[in-house]
């Protein structure tokens, strides 16, 4: 499969309803809380810590990325960046390459309407090769995410499928009052070689 076509299936907004947020004991009241968490737990730089455009001047300007490409916004397109880091794996395993993603996105929340924003994906990819062992890594790391955070928030699951074959899985997380799943993350085999851990955050600047 194709990692572009697996990438869309990955980031594909859900849009439905939550029904309540989950009370903790931790010292994380909320879903929202949560969210927060997750983001600065695994993304360096977190959107949630900062305004808006520190937050973009602090990922373009990181001077742990390499293979930097950005397009700005214009009349016909939206915003995109993508990058390599030279040396970050915020993972339970050793990734052999980390990526790093932030897409803006228009979304249609009533098309009889014609209701629309753009919102903005931020993602980050763990690479992990070497075949089985790899793709065991990754879905070591998915299954202890979803156990870990899951409870939290409601979900919904979905297999990733090349023809027959199951070739990754996604878990999409809902808050109350938020018509877009904020958190989606997934494992995904690639090809026999690659496999990747992927967290997704959908955020609107404020």
């Amino acid at each position: 499969m194709k990692v572009s076509a697996l990438f869309l299936l990955l980031t594909l907004p859900l849009f439905c309803f939550s029904q309540n947020d989950d009370e903790t004991s931790d010292g994380y009241s909320t879903a929202n809380d949560y969210i927060f968490k997750i983001a600065k737990n695994y993304f360096h730089p977190n959107p949630y810590e900062t305004d808006f455009g520190s937050f973009l001047k602090h990922l373009l300007n990181d001077p742990g990325l390499i293979n930097k490409t950005t397009h700005k916004k214009t009349d016909s397109s939206l915003f995109s960046f993508q990058a390599q880091y030279k040396n970050y794996s915020p993972f339970g395993f050793l990734a052999d390459r980390t990526e790093v993603k932030l897409l803006e996105r228009e979304i249609v929340f009533d098309s009889s309407l014609s209701q629309k924003d753009t919102l903005f994906i931020y993602q980050l990819f763990g690479f992990a090769f070497n075949g089985d062992a790899g793709l065991k890594a990754v879905k070591n790391e998915y299954s202890k995410f979803t156990h870990h955070y899951g409870k939290h928030f409601n979900t919904e699951t979905s297999e990733i499928k090349k023809g027959d074959a199951v070739v990754g899985e996604r878990q999409d997380y809902y808050v109350t009052g938020f018509p877009v799943s904020p958190i989606t993350v997934g494992w995904a085999k690639f090809d026999e070689y690659q496999n990747a851990f992927i967290l997704t955050v959908r955020f609107k600047p404020q």
